[in-house]
């Protein structure tokens, strides 16, 4: 699958659900995170990653 295709094709989730990423999984978003666009160069910017409880009450909110 080619860059525009998977543009072209993204989806948003709605709701958060479980289980989230973890580990590798979760670094690896957070690399391409850093890699994007900064539209208008808003920075700084940040991730915020919420894990454990706070995610869950996050996901029952």
């Amino acid at each position: 699958m080619d860059a525009l295709e998977l543009l072209i094709n993204r989806r948003s989730a709605s709701r958060l659900a479980e289980p989230a990423p973890a580990g590798e999984v979760l670094e690896n978003i957070l690399r391409a995170g850093m890699r994007a666009p900064d539209h208008g160069t808003l920075q700084p910017w940040r991730f915020i990653v919420i894990e454990g409880e706070g995610a869950s009450a996050l996901l029952s909110f």
